[in-house]
């Protein structure tokens, strides 16, 4: 069984440094990214595709030319509650409190009205524990740190959590077989 994690492609969210909402959408000047996405993806012979329930992850799939597919929030990206919509460097300018507090729990802290990225990690891994037990090649469109936290699904130690980025577009790789969760690639672009 093969498992493709793909980044939605780039958002103006992106361009502009802004922790996304549910809504965010596409940024058209960024759709060459996934142009080349649909040219690593046809080395695989998918059999089911699975999206987050954001907009931007439909919309990936629909521009990928995946019409027949599934969402699951599970894939969802990190809730960052009330810190959506906003500018990266306005929340670190405004809520120094909530950063000084994430240096001492960082995997555990929750975002104020959000989630924490053990949330996170717990929820993705549950999505992936189900999905490993078919014989299958699945195709999963999904977040940034969403696709990071998979990461963790396999390999336990968090100590490794800055080692790893995820590009829009980009994938990653894993193989499940004889019981072993194996890493093919990892931000694959």
């Amino acid at each position: 069984m093969k498992i493709i994690l793909v980044r939605h492609g780039l958002t103006e969210a992106n361009m502009k440094m802004v922790y996304s909402i549910d809504e965010t959408k596409l940024e058209q000047s960024g759709l060459y990214i996934l142009d080349r996405t649909k040219e690593l993806l046809k080395n695989y012979q998918i059999d089911e595709v699975y999206t987050s329930n954001l907009y931007r992850a439909k919309e990936t799939a629909d521009y990928l030319g995946y019409k027949d597919y599934k969402s699951d929030g599970r894939l969802n990206e990190m809730n960052f509650g009330d810190f959506k919509g906003r500018s990266l460097v306005d929340v670190r300018e405004n809520e120094k409190e909530f950063f000084i507090k994430e240096k001492s729990d960082y995997f555990g802290l929750k975002y104020p009205n959000g989630e924490s990225r053990l949330d996170v990690i717990k929820r993705v891994g549950d999505f992936l524990e189900e999905k490993s037990k078919e014989d299958k090649t699945i195709l999963i469109i999904s977040h940034g740190i969403a696709i990071r936290s998979s990461l963790f699904w396999i390999l336990k130690d968090l100590d490794n959590w800055p080692s790893f980025w995820i590009d829009n577009g980009s994938l990653t790789v894993y193989k499940i077989e004889d019981g072993k969760r194996l890493i093919e690639s990892v931000n694959l672009i």
